[in-house]
């Protein structure tokens, strides 16, 4: 990866590297460094969850100033995981940069969500020390912020706990999920699971994986109890 790549992408976020090892050091996964004997990103990537952390709990603070610590804590978690880190990291084209050593280079880790969270991590984390606290939060006000409480948002929102709580509000009772139909070749197969509550089907969702499945059925169920 030449240094000329990296300046691509903080061009695209309006940054420009005043320390541009900082970054190099930030794409550079241990198994790389390992093989190269060079710095990784691990002690980038601590810094940058810290700051991670602060930040959104500080945009969070201001943004809904009557939810109690608990209910703040919560939505942080969502919105700062491996889970959503990783699509944040693909979002800017911080995959693109990536160093790994050959072994992670062939399984796949370009594509690894505990990865690229950590990437995402490790970027935040040389933004402040080569920018400060300010540009560290600008570039959350671009990349992060946006997302919270926004319809796009909900790749990473846990629907079935959701509906869980909503049913659980009105009875004790609890949801079940079953599984309907399973069609396509064992490689590439499709997933329709409904969502049930006392033997009524309260929502259908269709997914790649039983899981993502379960997800959208939970969805649809919310769709239909909360507009109703």
């Amino acid at each position: 990866m030449s240094e000329d790549k990296i300046k691509e992408v903080l061009t695209r976020l309006g940054l420009r590297a005043k320390d541009i090892s900082l970054y190099v050091t930030a794409f550079t996964h241990q198994s790389y460094a390992n093989e190269h004997r060079v710095e990784s990103n691990e002690r980038l990537e601590y810094l940058g969850d810290a700051i991670l952390d602060f930040l959104v709990a500080e945009y969070l603070y201001k943004k809904f100033p009557d939810f109690p610590e608990g209910k703040l804590t919560r939505i942080r978690a969502k919105y700062v995981c491996a889970k959503a880190n990783s699509s944040y990291a693909r979002q800017i084209g911080l995959d693109e940069c990536l160093l790994l050593g050959r072994g992670e280079e062939e399984q796949g880790g370009k594509s690894k969500p505990s990865l690229l969270g950590d990437l995402f991590e490790a970027f935040v984390g040389a933004v402040y020390l080569d920018s400060g606290l300010e540009a560290a939060r600008g570039l959350l006000a671009e990349i992060v912020f946006p997302k919270i409480g926004a319809p796009d948002s909900d790749f990473f929102y846990d629907y079935k706990s959701r509906l869980q709580e909503y049913i659980q509000a009105e009875s004790r009772k609890g949801v079940e999920y079953m599984l309907m139909k399973e069609t396509g070749p064992a490689h590439d197969k499709t997933f329709t699971v409904g969502v049930y509550l006392d033997g009524l089907r309260l929502g259908t969702g269709v997914g790649k994986s039983k899981k993502e499945a379960e997800q959208k059925a939970a969805q649809d169920a919310l769709n239909k109890l909360v507009t109703k």
